[in-house]
């Protein structure tokens, strides 16, 4: 049995340094059989990362990381916290991880404490929400990537997603101008919907998505407020009535900005994941 020697160097590190666990990313059953298989005999507590859905269901010991993160660095932080909250690793535990840097082939490895990995507010948003969809938050990133990379017309596009909650959401907003999604069925997933969303996007206002992923309305002005939050300094208008909305409601934010092109995810009043559109991947 072949093993490549990223992953043969990874876990003599592993022995070599006393470390807790391997993880490993994999991209297919076969290559988890195959892993198990190398360290079955070894003693080595080796966890696989991946994306990959079927590789999820048929393995216990599999750390699930959204392909949308296209750093390698995103990925390593994502799968520690995740492996963190799930209770797969202790705070304090060293880990080596081995991963494909830009590449199929494995060409990286770094050591980390647990302890060095702050918490990821990604994982907290995709994974811990009880009245969103995981798939309704990819898809609505995945639009706002997107739109960050293309804009509208080669020029850059600010606006706001807000996402869960819709009923208190639509009661402590008003509508600007008219609503092209009233008496709509449209959903996020739609396969025109990006378009409708660019076109959509010059109004003023926000895009109000229930958790389900139904398009209720755009160009929403937002109740707005400061009480109680802290925000990075520079944030405007758009990222001060998003963050407000999330925290007198249960909804989440996610928004685009216009001056940077930053994107900037808020719950419960507070900035939990910014991210800039090219270090992200989308289909």
């Amino acid at each position: 049995m072949e093993i490549d020697p990223f992953i043969q160097a990874g876990t003599s590190i592993y022995q070599d340094t006393s470390a807790d666990a391997v993880l490993v990313e994999v991209d297919s059953v076969k290559d988890m059989e195959r892993l198990q298989e190398f360290v079955s005999s070894k003693g080595i507590n080796l966890f696989g990362v991946s994306s990959n859905e079927k590789i999820k269901k048929k393995f216990d010991k599999i750390i699930f990381v959204p392909d949308i993160l296209k750093k390698i660095t995103m990925r390593l932080e994502f799968a520690i916290s995740a492996a963190l909250m799930q209770d797969l690793l202790k705070n304090e535990d060293k880990i080596v991880y081995v991963g494909k840097l830009d590449s199929e082939n494995y060409n990286f490895i770094a050591t980390r404490k647990t302890s060095q990995i702050t918490a990821n507010g990604l994982y907290e948003l995709f994974y811990s929400l009880k009245n969103v969809k995981t798939e309704v938050i990819y898809s609505v990133l995945s639009i706002a990537v997107q739109l960050g990379k293309k804009g509208k017309e080669g020029k850059p596009i600010g606006t706001s997603f807000i996402i869960g909650d819709c009923g208190n959401v639509m009661q402590r907003s008003s509508q600007i101008t008219y609503n092209p999604f009233e008496r709509s069925y449209v959903t996020i997933n739609d396969a025109d919907v990006q378009n409708m969303i660019r076109e959509f996007s010059r109004l003023d206002g926000a895009f109000i998505i229930s958790g389900e992923g139904k398009i209720l309305a755009a160009s929403r002005y937002l109740e707005s407020g400061k009480d109680g939050l802290t925000l990075p300094k520079g944030l405007g208008a758009r990222h001060l009535s998003a963050a407000w909305m999330t925290k007198v409601t249960d909804a989440i934010a996610i928004v685009l900005a216009e001056s940077d092109n930053m994107i900037r995810v808020f719950k419960s009043g507070e900035l939990v994941w910014e991210v800039d559109p090219d270090e992200v991947k989308v289909d």
